[in-house]
């Protein structure tokens, strides 16, 4: 007992040793050695938005959990979150090689489908500005503009929409521009998309562009953005079109391809 005892005194003498200098160097060390606290992400009070529900059957959007179609976008849900984590990419666009492929309700429902797994917020943002289409899908009225941010007059924060949808925030647009290459590659862009993944606190940025060979927004946007998927429609997209958007994102990530409008009877797995 003796001996334990003399050595707590020894080692309390030894502390009190300690020069004040020897003291702050070891604070700074243990301080270093501290991970620093993450900056947390804005929880912005977005403007909710009411949905026009009885007209997403008309355009194919997932109405509810019990809606067959969701079990489909699920399943590319899980691919495209596996392949997105699996290279550390947030933003990804949504592209067909011309219209009518489905691409705006596939990004859609993909944003559903992704929001409506816990934790996962996702982001739609409209930039199609020569037929945009996400808000009529969605039945969304009186809405700020996502031009009104790229012309200076909103911020991100005040057109930024919480639809009555799972964890999903939309960007929407009704106005038509020709100026969509311009404006797609200004710093503004770019600060579109810092916005949508940090401040947004979305694991994935879904940007619903014009098609690929219509004109040269899309073209201009892609270097800006982590990969794409390729969306196209059975019976309508033609080979060489298809050939020619391979060409066209050579340079491009390409997440996979959406075969759309395909027959009931060329899909596999009809028990599900």
């Amino acid at each position: 007992m003796d001996r334990i005892r003399n050595a707590v005194t020894r080692a309390r003498h030894e502390r009190d040793k300690v020069t004040p200098s020897q003291e702050a160097a070891a604070n700074a060390v243990a301080a270093a050695a501290r991970p620093e606290p993450r900056a947390p992400s804005h929880d912005y009070d977005f403007a909710p938005a009411e949905c026009d529900f009885n007209n997403f059957g008309k355009h194919r959007i997932i109405a509810n959990e019990q809606d067959p179609v969701l079990n489909a976008y699920r399943v590319l849900r899980t691919r495209v979150l596996q392949k997105m984590e699996a290279n550390n990419w947030r933003t990804l666009a949504v592209v067909s090689p011309g219209s009518g492929a489905g691409k705006t309700v596939t990004a859609i429902n993909l944003a559903i489908a992704i929001g409506s797994k816990s934790g996962s917020r996702a982001t739609l943002i409209d930039l199609d500005f020569y037929r945009p289409s996400v808000a009529r899908y969605l039945g969304l009225k009186d809405f700020p503009s996502v031009l009104d941010y790229f012309e200076g007059n909103k911020e991100l924060r005040e057109i930024a929409l919480r639809p009555e949808l799972p964890d999903v925030l939309v960007l929407a647009n009704e106005r038509v521009t020709r100026r969509g290459a311009e404006l797609l590659t200004s710093a503004r862009a770019d600060q579109l998309i810092d916005t949508a993944v940090n401040g947004f606190s979305s694991r994935v940025v879904i940007f619903d562009m014009s098609p690929l060979l219509g004109c040269d927004d899309t073209i201009a946007f892609l270097p800006k953005v982590d990969c794409v998927l390729l969306v196209a429609a059975s019976g309508d997209t033609r080979v060489d079109e298809l050939k020619e958007a391979k060409r066209v994102l050579g340079q491009t990530n390409i997440l996979g391809t959406v075969l759309n409008k395909a027959p009931a009877a060329f899909m596999p797995n009809q028990y599900y």
